[in-house]
């Protein structure tokens, strides 16, 4: 393929698979070559990858703005929201099997491991020498199989399978839902969610499957298919804030829409920050203050957050989880990867056809 890079003798000889992703040299989203993986540790697991989210995290390294490839390469494979179906497994491996169904985390220890990342939490990782599958430094899942250790994959129950690939987007919105609730001074009653993509969605059912009233805001018009979405599932919308809530949750990716929301929170409220860029602008010290209120980042997901978001799924409502989700070609990445977000609140790659 035109602009493809990698060593196509090698591909011949089955030493390498084609994948999706960036070419830093020419700086291209492109079609390249990543090594193929073979199980080389007795906690490895190979598994064939059968499906790939998109997301604007996505977008940001399609914009050569986030990421960098692994050492000494200049192609990066992208994709680091998938779903995946065991192949083989190493001799140390018991909590997987072949044709068991898994979803990946994404984020690897720095070494030698910070405090966090020796107790297992790397998604608090102290350093900047972590990884990321589809990231940073680590090839992604864009391609036909991976290998991961079985420590770092999620089993995926049978029946949870065609909606499976929301599993690590969810794992980020439980870990700045159990955060927040944590924090409140006072059990929260109220809860207003910021943007309408696939995260703030998420965060919405989150909330509400806790008991939360929940309105979430975002720009889309109320005929939208993804305003309608968070209607159907018995969620206020609206095309801004109207009333403090106990509990926001920012997911615009918008450091505007951010500063507004703050204006929101209620006295001892808590507030999550999971998108919004650096920018200059005004924030309600004082009030912050005065009203004995909270403002976290979040980013990634602990182990917990993981098998969390497994069960959530599972008392979700299916069928609106299944209308998320418009699935598309292995093909067509380029048009999905940089496009902005359209009507459907998360586009998904079909990779094994």
């Amino acid at each position: 393929m035109a602009g493809a890079v990698g060593d196509r003798a090698g591909e011949e000889a089955g030493l390498i698979m084609r994948a999706a992703g960036l070419d830093y040299q020419h700086r291209q989203l492109t079609e390249g070559a990543v090594p193929e993986p073979r199980l080389e540790s007795d906690d490895g697991v190979l598994f064939r990858v059968h499906e790939v989210g998109v997301c604007g995290t996505d977008r940001e390294l399609a914009a050569f703005s986030l990421g960098y490839p692994p050492e000494g390469e200049s192609f990066l494979a992208l994709g680091h929201e998938a779903l995946g179906r065991v192949e083989e497994t190493g001799p140390a491996v018991t909590t997987l099997r072949r044709g068991d169904w898994v979803a990946p985390s994404i984020r690897r220890p720095c070494r030698p491991p910070c405090a966090s990342c020796a107790r297992g939490r790397r998604d608090l990782c102290l350093t900047e020498g972590y990884r990321e599958r589809g990231i940073f430094g680590l090839h992604g899942y864009f391609t036909d199989y991976a290998v991961d250790a079985a420590a770092d994959l999620v089993r995926v129950p049978e029946e949870l399978v065609d909606v499976a690939v929301l599993i690590e987007p969810l794992s980020v919105v439980e870990k700045a839902v159990e955060r927040a609730l944590r924090l409140a001074e006072a059990p929260p009653v109220t809860a207003l969610v910021l943007g309408a993509g696939p995260i703030g969605i998420l965060a919405a059912l989150s909330l509400q499957a806790r008991g939360l009233e929940v309105s979430l805001a975002s720009l889309e018009p109320p005929q939208h298919p993804r305003a309608r979405l968070v209607q159907q599932a018995g969620i206020r919308y609206l095309s801004a804030p109207d009333s403090k809530a106990d509990v926001i949750v920012e997911a615009t990716g918008s450091a505007e829409a951010a500063f507004k929301g703050l204006r929101w929170l209620a006295p001892l409220g808590v507030c999550a920050l999971l998108g919004a860029a650096n920018a200059l602008g005004e924030a309600p010290f004082l009030d912050l203050i005065v009203n004995n209120q909270v403002v976290f980042g979040s980013v990634n997901a602990s182990p917990d957050s993981f098998a969390l978001a497994v069960e959530d799924l599972k008392r979700f409502d299916r069928g609106l989880l299944r209308r998320m989700i418009r699935r598309a070609g292995r093909g067509s990445y380029r048009e999905t990867i940089p496009a902005p977000p359209g009507e459907a609140a998360k586009i998904v790659h079909v990779m094994a056809e």
